[in-house]
């Protein structure tokens, strides 16, 4: 600092000194406060015990349920909690919700989908005092509850099926992870589980095909798999591993401590790496056969059986031809290798099966012999038997046995853990000391891995979720707590899903994500259990009515006095589109399909190679869930309704408000051919009466009949339009995009 302003003092005369030279120090000067001040505060707050002391770090306590003036309008243990806090605020909680609002905002919420007009005239007309329970659970127990709690767990894991970077390569096997995370949902597998399986999936099951697939986890990242310097593609791969882990279980941005120590939170540079070293072991598999033993065995015994009857054919065509060939150009062809000079020194019953391939192929090759030469010598017995072997061979050809299923994920070999390094300034060539396992310190105070070497691992991965998923953990249940809220509510009870750390915000509710985080643990870790607990209460059930006094008084609704209204994402308008239209295929996993793209992206295809479109129209009418995600070419209405960057994990997502998304609804090809298909179908269902159509519209568009003025309105609509100009028109409410 002191040749600094040294250099201040001597330099910059008023003969040197420029308007140039004023802006590169003010520069200067701003650098150096940002970088600073930050160092400051964290140094200042670890000596006053502040950031030892932060709620985040400290595990979570159950608090006695507070005593509410209200205790009516309670129906489960987090609206005593909800409602003593605005009642000490001096609110009061919105009415209840209708019963056509309920059943739309839980079918989204739980299954991603609109109720049928069936299910919400059943619903409303249920009066049995259970009637609201028994939606909850057909809800959850419905295969499409995975779907749609797989794509908020597939945000936060960075899913895509490409690797991105300049050639954007397909990754053909990823959605092998992506239906495994549906599958686990869908069966309600225990969380602590669903962490062990992500992470170590190949230690805990060393047998099971599901549990590598589900370390597919670490493998999502964008990868450059042309990088010249393949140890710096690899750093790259277990920098973002390790980032992704500390971001999705732990709630922290612990990737600020790659380069250098966290500015704000107690994370050391040295905790960044010591994190790092558990998956330092793990080798990258691209192409692992997934098969079980039966599996297996019955493929090879259908690749033998393919092998034996493609030699037969072989055989068959050179045993007829040989005669011929000889007479044309005798002796066999020039330039064979040493093994096809072999194979054509024996006689025809005693090659096998490689011998036969060798001479076809050769003879294939035969440049002295044309094609038609044979053909034409052929008598025509021997024509005849002669094409019927070229026609199986063909036709086996092009069915060969189907392949045993491949996944990518990690696993280990035994053997000592190579090193872990801390790189200075995150430098891949810059090798700092080497570093042990071992937990990030302020988390962890003082707990170390106990770490069990496998016959087939280090046990390392293990060891870090035996940590996890430890019931007095500060963050992994509290962090996995606040997404299921925050995507109930649409906002979570820490309004900083991403960050625990001591930038992120308070809870608006300490207690109950307490609360519910140490319910979690002893509900056996069970999602299902907390989705139901959320949802069967008052809190949830609240209508959106606004308060003009509450508003006032919170803005944000941070306090719940009502139940917030959300915007569908861009895969829920498209599946609700399909679903209203009646063209929604809902079949479950597979591989990818790839809906049509407007005309203008279809250029940038390579034609058709990067976007080859789905030949079947109930392919390309599948849920969003399975639309082919490619890194450098997203679906664009996916991008306009603000699809997140899938090179980093996204806790929340953004919500926009741009004129492109209106455009998407208004002209796309989706909208317009769902409006036909919809208008077709009202068409089909209530006949020619114009009432009738109109209440149909509205019933399969907005699950519920119109009130008067918009039947009136609908009315006057379709004496001058078309009834697919209606249907389109009711795709472009807000009400169609928005849940109350």
């Amino acid at each position: 600092m002191r040749r600094f302003l040294r250099f201040l003092r001597t330099e910059l005369s008023p003969a040197k000194f420029t308007l140039l030279d004023g802006l590169v120090i003010l520069a200067i000067v701003v650098t150096l406060v940002f970088l600073l001040l930050p160092a400051v505060h964290v140094h200042r707050s670890v000596q006053a015990g502040e950031i030892e002391t932060h709620w985040s770090f400290v595990p979570p306590k159950r608090p006695d349920l507070p005593v509410t003036h209200d205790p009516k309008w309670t129906r489960n243990p987090i609206d005593a909690f909800v409602l003593a806090r605005l009642e000490s605020e001096g609110l009061h909680p919105a009415p209840e919700a209708d019963r056509t609002t309920l059943i739309r905002r839980l079918s989204f919420d739980l299954i991603g989908l609109p109720p049928t007009p069936e299910d919400v005239e059943a619903f409303v007309n249920d009066h049995a005092s259970n009637a609201y329970d028994k939606l909850v659970d057909r809800l959850l127990a419905s295969p499409h509850h995975g779907e749609r709690w797989a794509q908020h767990w597939l945000d936060l894991a960075r899913y895509a099926d490409s690797d991105g970077f300049e050639y954007d390569q397909a990754r053909p096997d990823m959605w092998r992870y992506r239906d495994w995370v549906v599958s686990a949902l869908n069966a309600d597998l225990p969380y602590d589980r669903f962490i062990r399986l992500q992470l170590a999936g190949d230690e805990a099951e060393t047998d099971d095909p599901q549990a590598f697939i589900a370390t597919g986890f670490n493998r999502l990242y964008p990868d450059m798999v042309d990088q010249n310097d393949q140890g710096l593609r690899r750093q790259n791969a277990l920098n973002d591993i390790t980032e992704t882990t500390g971001s999705v279980f732990l709630g922290l941005t612990i990737g600020c401590a790659r380069c250098h120590d966290h500015k704000t939170d107690p994370i050391k540079q040295k905790d960044f790496y010591a994190l790092q070293a558990f998956f330092t072991p793990a080798q990258f598999c691209d192409d692992v056969v997934i098969a079980g033993a039966a599996e297996r065995i019955a493929s090879e015994s259908a690749s033998r059986a393919w092998d034996q009857e493609i030699g037969r054919a072989r055989a068959a065509i050179v045993r007829i031809e040989a005669p011929i060939r000889e007479t044309i150009a005798a002796g066999p062809p020039s330039g064979l290798s040493d093994e096809a000079a072999r194979a054509f020194s024996k006689a025809d019953g005693d090659r096998n099966t490689e011998d036969v391939k060798l001479v076809y192929e050769a003879t294939r090759a035969d440049r002295r012999i044309k094609p038609d030469a044979i053909a034409r010598a052929l008598t025509a017995d021997l024509r005849r038997e002669w094409d019927g072997w070229k026609t199986r061979l063909d036709s086996l050809t092009k069915l060969p046995p189907t392949p045993l299923p491949r996944a990518r994920g990690l696993d280990e070999s035994p053997g000592t853990p190579p090193p872990t390094f801390l790189l200075r300034r995150g430098d891949f060539q810059s090798r700092g000391p080497e570093v042990a396992p071992a937990f990030p310190g302020m988390i962890a105070k003082g707990q170390s891995p106990m770490i069990a070497a496998q016959p087939t691992s280090s046990g390392r991965r293990s060891a870090l979720v035996d940590w996890l998923v430890r019931p007095d953990h500060p963050l992994t249940s509290r962090v996995m707590i606040n997404r299921l809220w925050q995507h109930h509510f649409g906002r979570g009870i820490v309004a900083t899903p991403g960050d625990f750390g001591a930038m992120g915000e308070e809870p608006s509710h300490p207690e109950l994500l307490d609360w519910l985080a140490t319910e979690l643990v002893s509900r056996g870790w069970s999602l299902k259990a907390m989705h139901r607990l959320i949802v069967t209460s008052a809190t949830y059930r609240q209508s959106s009515l606004i308060d003009p006094a509450a508003l006032k008084a919170d803005p944000d609704n941070a306090l719940l006095w009502r139940h917030a209204r959300s915007r569908l994402d861009g895969e829920t308008i498209r599946d609700a589109m399909l679903a209203a239209s009646g063209k929604l295929n809902r079949a479950s996993g597979g591989p990818c399909v790839f809906p049509e793209l407007p005309k203008e992206l279809m250029k940038l295809s390579g034609k058709g190679a990067i976007w080859p479109v789905s030949s079947r129209e109930e392919d390309r009418n599948r849920r969003s869930l399975y639309v082919f995600l490619r890194r450098n070419l997203r679906y664009p209405l996916f991008e306009a309704f603000d699809k997140p960057d899938t090179n980093a994990s996204c806790p929340k997502r953004a919500v926009t408000t741009i004129a492109p998304q209106s455009l998407s609804l208004l002209n796309g090809s989706l909208a317009n051919d769902s409006a036909r298909a919809l208008a077709d179908r009202v068409s089909r269902e209530a006949g020619g009466d114009a009432d009738r159509r109109i209440d149909r519209a509205y019933r399969l568009a907005l699950g519920h009949s119109p009130d008067g003025e918009e039947r009136r309105i609908a009315g006057e609509f379709l004496r001058e339009g078309t009834l697919t100009d209606l249907c389109l028109a009711l795709m472009n409410l807000n009400e169609f995009v928005y849940v109350d």
